[in-house]
């Protein structure tokens, strides 16, 4: 895939654009009108939801407190809901669409409202696949924002998670269970490895709940807008390879206790046994009688430090 629609990177030193937003694809009429002129129909299978509010798409700005004249990487523009109010406050967009008609029908709007390649560069991939390391180097991006799919918003999260480059601020509009998995306190029923590994990684804030009615065609459930700011002095590594694999293995079964979870299992070369548990249990003072749910995101931290500490190294 990986098709440029737009021939050069935007510059992130773009200035403010003196144009405005197409106002009928914020609006249900126009955007049919629009979508049907092209011959285009929207598609379930990849979780099309637009948000129509413009109001509540600015005041969703607002509240990022993104700066202007820089270059931003969007996740899923569609149609450009967002990147038009994005480009309008001067700041200079990497558009990822997976959809190959979207894609074009969004450089199409461009070349109507005149946006320059400068300021707008259109890449019709897949954010599942895309390397958005590369991408940041290439664009000059150091956030990224987008509408998430339902469907593979927790997949695309964690490619974020575990980039290389990281990230100054990511805002993302997911679903809002989603969301309340990530923001989840332990010892709750929501708690699990996006709360952990996340919460982790970052320092996550609720900006704002997006009701269904906002959005056409209207979704069954709320969505949800988060922000995350790369916590200093965490390791990706560690968190995908070691943490993220334990805390899945320990919430297999929420109800058994830690010990019963991890007895047998085998992260990299080390085999938990008894006399490793009953170890970490003497040196660390961990709880394996607790169950999966009652450990802080700190302490499955420390134990995985711990496995990582006790690996056999060949």
């Amino acid at each position: 895939m990986n098709e440029n629609i737009a021939s050069n990177p935007p510059s992130h030193n773009a200035p403010a654009n003196s144009f405005s937003p197409p106002g009928e694809l914020y609006t249900v009429r126009g955007l049919r009108a629009f979508l049907q002129s092209n011959g285009r129909y929207l598609s379930r299978s990849l979780g099309q939801h637009f948000l129509l509010n413009r109001n509540l798409l600015s005041s969703v700005l607002d509240s990022t407190a993104l700066p202007q004249s820089v270059s931003i990487i969007e996740i899923g523009p569609g149609l450009g809901h967002l990147t038009w109010l994005l480009l309008q406050r001067g700041l200079s967009v990497t558009a990822v669409e997976k959809d190959k008609v979207f894609a074009q029908l969004l450089q199409k709007i461009a070349g109507r409202q005149n946006v320059s390649s400068s300021s707008l560069h259109i890449i019709q991939d897949d954010a599942l696949a895309i390397d958005f390391s590369r991408l940041a180097q290439q664009s000059g991006a150091r956030h990224v924002i987008g509408n998430l799919p339902y469907n593979v918003a927790t997949p695309i999260l964690f490619r974020l998670a575990y980039c290389p480059f990281r990230f100054e601020g990511i805002f993302v509009m997911i679903q809002k269970e989603v969301g309340e998995r990530i923001t989840a306190s332990p010892g709750s029923k929501a708690y699990g490895r996006l709360s952990i590994v996340l919460n982790y990684l970052y320092h996550v804030k609720k900006i704002r709940v997006i009701p269904p009615n906002t959005f056409f065609p209207m979704p069954k459930v709320d969505s949800i807008v988060l922000q995350f700011t790369p916590k200093p002095d965490t390791d990706i590594h560690l968190a995908q390879t070691i943490l993220e694999k334990i805390v899945k293995t320990g919430f297999l079964h929420r109800r058994k206790k830690i010990r019963k979870q991890l007895l047998g299992i085998t992260i990299k070369t080390l085999t938990f046994d008894e006399s490793f548990l009953t170890t970490a249990e003497q040196e660390m003072g961990f709880d394996f009688e607790q169950r999966a749910e009652q450990w802080l995101v700190e302490t499955w931290v420390r134990f995985a430090q711990y496995i990582n500490d006790h690996t056999p190294k060949f």
